[in-house]
This record gives C-alpha cells, structure tokens and sequence, in this order.
C-alpha cells in the first residue's frame, strides 16, 4: 500500500485487492474525492440516488423543478465536500421569477436536505405557454437573483459565505463564476440529474485548480503555460463524461474515473456517504413560540392551533392553547 494518503490505480480490476480499496465501497449515494496526480487538480464524484429520490418526491412540485433541486443537491455535495468545516453547510437561490427560492443544506456528517419556493400562478403560466420546456433557460425560471452559500459551525464560530449572480445556463455554470470571479480558483462543474424508472438520480464531478498545486507531486514547479494546459486538457476530459456514464450503476466510481483521467494518474480517497434527513423536530419549534409575545401569537392561530409546517421535510407540527400555554409556563419557570 503506497505510503502516500489515498489510493492510486491502474485499473478497476486492480481495485479488487483489499488493500488498495477506499474504506468504503458504495456506488450510489457518496462522494468520492479523488486526485489528479499528473497536474495537483483535485476533484470530487458525487452519485445520489436514495437520498435525492426520498427528499424530492417528498414535495409536490412540477417536473422541471424538480430538475432543478436536483441539480442544487449534487451541487451541495461536490461543493461542501471540498470545504473542511464541522457544521453545516447551505447553499441557497434567492430571486423574483416562478422559482424564487431553492435551499439545500448538508451537514459535515453527509447528512442531505432541501426543497424549493414556487410561485405557482407564474410557474403554472410559463409551462403552459411554452411547448417545449427543455428551451427555458435558468433565468426564465428563477427570474434575477443570487445563488449563495454559508458554512456555518456554530455560534461560536464564524460564518463563510459566497454569493453570485443567477446569471448563466445552470446553477453550476453560476457557481463556476463565483470561483473564477471571486476566489479567482479555475473550477469546473459537470451535474446530471435524471428519472428512470420512476426514481430520481443526480450525479456531479468536480474539479480544481488550487493556485500552490502546480507541480506539487513531482517536485517539479511547472509555468503558467504547463498550469494552463494541464487545466485545459483537463476539463476537456470532464466535458467527455456522458449522463449515462455519470449516473450508471453498474459502472463502479473508480471505473469511471479512470475511464476519464487514466493519463492523468488518478488517486483516489475514502469514500464519503450521503443520507438524507431533516433536523426539524417539535422541540426546535417550540423554543421559537417561547420568543414570541403571547399577544403576536395569536395572530399565527387558525381555529385556535398552530400548525407549524417545516418546508425541508414537509412535516406539520400542531400546538393548541394548552400547549402554547405550557411553553409559556416553562419558560417563566427556567426565567
């Protein structure tokens, strides 16, 4: 086993020795990070299966926004998985078009969440007055706005956040932006996301070119024109990667990513795995009533109840006048 952390290979079938494994072998729903050893450009595979499915059918939106969330939650995962934080991180739309929020969130555990805004007298409109929905661009969906994302660990700490214009032909080309633009970090974002047989599917690749990784491996400082055409050859290479490839099962991970990079000697690294779930519990949003004034919430009742709906997982949480009014003793008590 090579002294180095992660794991290089020839071939799959090379794979098959234990000792030249990932900790983890999963094929659907993980993050596989991966190193292009010939150029120092790090990347990131991301297959979700399960965990998209289970959190879009949740929701009872429209086929094309669905796309869309799709889209948002491969993107959380290659996005996150590239930051070291223990918390959570969020990536979010905000904007004045038939979508105008998309919110998806993971925390440092690979835990997945999300949902969309719509507002459905616009969305419904747009659709119905446009026969083939595959020629709406982004912006015909979401309208103008930003894409923006936090990492947040905890109080204590503080939050990093990136934000950019909705302003391209996909969430990913707009985050692609972002990292040119404002981390000046060349970036570049492949995600696919697809039904088949009744079940959703995303999957996402991406690569990057950290400014001190020219030449690192081989000891051997390279010039801007090598980085720049390492880079090139590079993403030209991610470009080849079909939506079959990407999303196919019965292709392994470290198949495909040799099938792409083989000349590029490729490194793979433990595997992460991705569940969805939802933090929302009745204890959270009760601790949000005991913040507000016994008179203010009177005007949140309807036929004398509360019901608290949490958009991620569409749960609804009841509180009637007697418990309302035990949060308030409580609170008065632990006062």
């Amino acid at each position: 086993m090579s002294n180095t952390p992660g794991d290089k290979f020839e071939r799959s079938d090379a794979l098959e020795q234990t000792d030249n494994m990932p900790k983890l072998h999963l094929e659907d729903d993980l993050i596989q990070p991966f190193m292009l050893e010939a150029s120092g450009i790090r990347g990131r595979l991301v297959r979700m299966g399960p965990s998209i499915d289970a959190i879009i059918k949740r929701h009872d939106y429209p086929q094309i926004v669905n796309e869309l969330l799709g889209e948002l939650l491969a993107l959380t995962g290659v996005l996150s998985s590239l930051m070291k934080f223990e918390g959570c991180f969020t990536l979010q739309s905000k904007s004045d078009g038939p979508i105008n929020m998309l919110v998806s969130d993971m925390t440092s555990e690979g835990v997945l969440r999300g949902y969309a805004g719509i507002n459905e007298e616009r969305l419904t409109s747009l659709l119905e007055n446009t026969k083939d929905h595959s020629t709406l661009k982004l912006t015909d969906l979401t309208g103008k706005g930003y894409i923006a994302f936090t990492v947040d660990q905890g109080a204590d700490m503080e939050r990093y956040q990136g934000i950019v214009e909705l302003d391209g032909d996909s969430l990913s080309e707009c985050m692609q932006k972002y990292f040119k633009q404002s981390e000046q970090i060349n970036t570049g974002v492949l995600v696919k996301t697809t039904t088949k047989d009744g079940h959703w599917h995303s999957g996402g690749l991406i690569l990057q070119h950290m400014p001190s990784d020219g030449g690192t491996n081989n000891k051997v400082a390279k010039d801007e024109a090598e980085l720049k055409e390492d880079w090139q050859r590079s993403m030209i290479l991610m470009a080849s990667c079909t939506e079959e490839e990407l999303l196919d099962l019965d292709l392994p991970v470290t198949d495909l990513l040799y099938r792409l990079f083989h000349e590029e000697q490729v490194r793979v690294y433990d595997q992460r795995e991705v569940t969805e779930g939802c933090r929302c519990s009745r204890e959270k949003l009760a601790g949000v009533i005991k913040t507000v004034s016994p008179d203010e919430i009177e005007g949140y009742k309807v036929n004398n109840v509360i019901d608290a709906k949490c958009e991620f997982c569409s749960r609804t949480y009841t509180f009637d006048d007697d418990d309302i009014a035990k949060l308030y003793a409580e609170d008065q008590e632990e006062g």
